[in-house]
């Protein structure tokens, strides 16, 4: 019978060898959770104006051009059905 282990040792997890009830045990303390969230809170970089309008412009100019391929393919489909049937 061959036994599998961690792939990483060092990291505790769902396993015989340490039970996840053990992790619950470190957050106990609901103080030190909120300080812990507002530690990785201030961690967070958020994008600038300049990211954010051009992320924008991206994402819209990719729709229009989307809809527009499915129109011109529905338009395609449409007269082929046409053709077919009529």
């Amino acid at each position: 019978m061959v036994e599998y282990g961690s792939p990483k040792p060092g990291v505790e997890g769902s396993s015989p060898s340490a039970p996840a009830n053990k992790l619950n045990k470190k957050m106990q303390n609901p103080i030190n959770f909120l300080r812990l969230v507002k530690q990785e809170a201030f961690k967070i970089i958020w994008p600038s104006k300049k990211e954010t309008l051009m992320g924008s412009v991206t994402v819209i100019f990719m729709a229009i051009i989307a809809s527009l391929f499915f129109l011109l393919l529905d338009q395609i489909f449409k007269f082929g059905l046409g053709f077919l049937i009529g």
